[in-house]
């Protein structure tokens, strides 16, 4: 009963960070299970030991990614927003969940504060990257990339829509092409697309992080 409660509080809040801050939040309600079960295969968990994920918000990702991961894994759930993070925390009670309150741009300092060294296998990216502030988009891609191992993947969805047209309540009307901006970070993609979320979504799966030289180059 106390996790349906936290869950329908942790929606109610989701909602009206919407409201409040559009640019943030991106979507009124948390993503649907056909998304959510492409962001969790994209991320290769049967051999993922170190899984973080960006934007755990009511925890619908995060509780799919702890249902498929390894049991000697462990998940480092990044979220801005200290309420939702600690209903989520709250509702997840798993000894491999690591729930770090911060921002998505300083993954290295919060990953060594919450004890990781060295690279992650995995980083799942529930962000929303077309309406976040460039210079913020930049700095987290910039971290995700800094820490994901070699051989890692990033996994991050998009609305198709923003292709075409983008609202920003600071910004205005623009466009937001998720998969030539990622590939300044990464080398490798792969894309699927997810008709059934409300509104249809793209799953982008990518592997070779650029060299930061490169990337700030591009």
């Amino acid at each position: 009963m106390t996790s349906s409660i936290d869950r329908m509080r942790a929606a109610w809040h989701f909602f009206l960070n919407g409201w409040r801050d559009w640019d943030q939040t991106a979507s009124f309600v948390p993503s649907s299970r056909f998304l959510v079960d492409a962001l969790v295969q994209g991320a290769e968990l049967h051999r993922a030991r170190s899984v973080v994920e960006l934007g755990t918000g009511t925890g619908t990702v995060t509780e799919k990614l702890l249902a498929a991961m390894r049991p000697d894994a462990r998940l480092f759930g990044v979220e801005i927003d200290g309420p939702l993070l600690d209903a989520t925390a709250r509702r997840l009670p798993d000894s491999r969940l690591v729930a770090i309150h911060g921002s998505a741009a300083d993954l290295g300092t919060h990953l060594a504060a919450a004890g990781h060294s060295g690279k992650v296998d995995a980083i799942v990216s529930c962000l929303g990257m077309s309406l976040l502030p460039p210079d913020l988009r930049d700095a987290i891609l910039d971290s995700a990339a800094r820490v994901l191992a070699p051989g890692g993947v990033f996994v991050q969805y998009g609305y198709l829509h923003a292709h075409v047209i983008v609202y920003s309540t600071t910004r205005g009307f623009s466009q937001f092409h998720l998969g030539r901006y990622l590939g300044r970070y990464f080398s490798e993609q792969r894309r699927q697309i997810v008709v059934p979320n409300l509104p249809p979504a793209e799953v982008l799966v990518c592997h070779g992080p650029v060299p930061r030289d490169i990337s700030e180059a591009a």
